[in-house]
């Protein structure tokens, strides 16, 4: 008794049930793995963005400008136009357009640099002339 049409037959379709259920499976790994590398570079961008967060905020900028003015006015020998022309320009400072003039800054020697380029025009001892 040999039942050969039959056990053939469920053969073929278990063999082509399994090899479907195979490409279906390949394909949800394939979408998780782009679902994953999507997930991923939007992360990665999140990363890049809060970089932003170690720049010095308008508040810590102008404290740092005061405290380099004041600390030129006190430790340095200046004229008195030059003392009064300092003193003017640290009452009038617009915060907000010399970050964006020379800003943002992360780091307290990027806005010494940016106000020395600003005040060293301003800056006169009672030696030099």
């Amino acid at each position: 008794m040999e039942i050969s049409g039959v056990s053939a037959g469920a053969y073929t379709s278990a063999a082509a049930a399994v090899e479907d259920e195979e490409k279906l499976q390949k394909a949800e790994d394939e979408k998780a793995a782009e679902e994953s590398k999507k997930t991923e570079k939007q992360e990665g961008d999140k990363v890049e963005l809060s970089s932003s967060d170690d720049d010095y905020t308008e508040e810590e900028v102008q404290e740092k400008v005061q405290n380099y003015i004041q600390n030129i006015l006190y430790t340095t020998n200046l004229t008195e136009a030059s003392s009064a022309q300092l003193q003017q320009y640290l009452n009038t400072f617009d915060v907000a357009k010399f970050i964006k003039s020379y800003g943002p800054f992360s780091t307290t020697a990027e806005i010494s640099a940016a106000l020395y380029a600003v005040t060293s025009g301003m800056i006169k001892r009672q030696e030099d002339e």
